[in-house]
């Protein structure tokens, strides 16, 4: 049994619950226990808190990891951008002495230490490298006959195990073709969704980034999006509501690696609450003849 630490961060808990059932029912069948990292708090987010203060966001990501340690378990997210934000608060503490220090002396205070004992690892790579494509194989029952565009995610490219920024997205590839999809290649693949300019420009979010992905990908002909990213989720089903107040019609299903392993595993789609998502993921499903 593989085991790691779960961190699940705060997007998919408060909005997005459907990807936590399907990553269980995932984890069950594949032989990964996740434990659970009782009291964790926001990773925190990637962009925004360590613009504001650095301090104060790596001393937030080192008790998340120091609760991981004292489990003496490696972490494990389902988040691009809490494997970004943890994995390099990881790198810097563990190789800066003298910030470890200064964090070390805030955490104290609360009764927790920074070791650097652990490591962070995305679920992509928990899946490709400790549990591997043939055991993933193994688990499927009901290959999904669609045509899928695939969106990484900005974050997924972070890389400090390697320099080959593609090492994680290649996995995602190969990870999702083993459930019988598609891949359609449609060129943008690297784009940024437009998340986190949303919190600056709606427009230019909505128009400059979401729009031309979804355009290129309904050009290629895709069925749906599959993204690991619960950040990019969102804005690939929310923005696509907001595009209409433009005078833009999209409505593209868009779901999360983990739901399309669930079902290719032979999930029932009632278990997974498909009915959760804001694009019709749901209907596709049925259209596709999922029971």
């Amino acid at each position: 049994m593989v085991r790691y630490a779960f961190f699940l961060g705060c997007q998919i808990p408060m909005r997005l619950p459907n990807i936590e059932i399907a990553s269980r029912k995932v984890f069950e069948r594949v032989g990964l226990e996740a434990v659970d990292l009782l009291g964790y708090s926001c990773c925190p987010e990637p962009v925004i808190s360590r613009l504001l203060d650095e301090t104060a966001a790596l001393a937030t990501s080192a008790r998340n990891l120091a609760m991981a340690e004292e489990l003496g378990l490696n972490m494990m997210t389902l988040c691009n951008g809490c494997y970004e934000t943890l994995a390099e608060a990881n790198e810097v503490l563990k190789h800066d002495s003298e910030r470890r220090e200064r964090i070390n002396g805030i955490l104290r205070r609360y009764g927790r230490e920074f070791r650097g004992k652990v490591d962070v690892k995305h679920v992509i790579e928990v899946l490709y490298e400790d549990i591997g494509l043939d055991r993933i194989r193994g688990q499927i029952v009901k290959p999904q006959r669609m045509r899928a565009a695939l969106h990484y995610g900005c974050h997924l490219y972070r890389e400090y195990k390697s320099p080959d920024i593609m090492r994680k997205p290649r996995m995602m590839r190969e990870i999702a073709a083993q459930t019988g999809i598609e891949i359609v290649d449609y060129g943008l693949e690297r784009l940024c969704c437009g998340y986190p300019s949303m919190q600056a420009d709606e427009e230019f979010s909505l128009k400059n980034r979401l729009l031309l992905k979804l355009s290129r990908m309904r050009e290629a002909g895709a069925d749906a999006i599959v993204t690991a990213c619960p950040a990019c989720m969102i804005q690939f089903e929310i923005g696509q509501v907001m595009l209409r107040s433009y005078g833009i019609q999209y409505n593209m299903p868009c779901l999360n690696l983990m739901e399309l392993l669930a079902l290719s595993f032979g999930v029932p789609h009632q278990e997974l609450h498909l009915e959760l998502h804001r694009s019709p993921v749901l209907q596709l499903v049925q259209k596709m003849g999922v029971k």
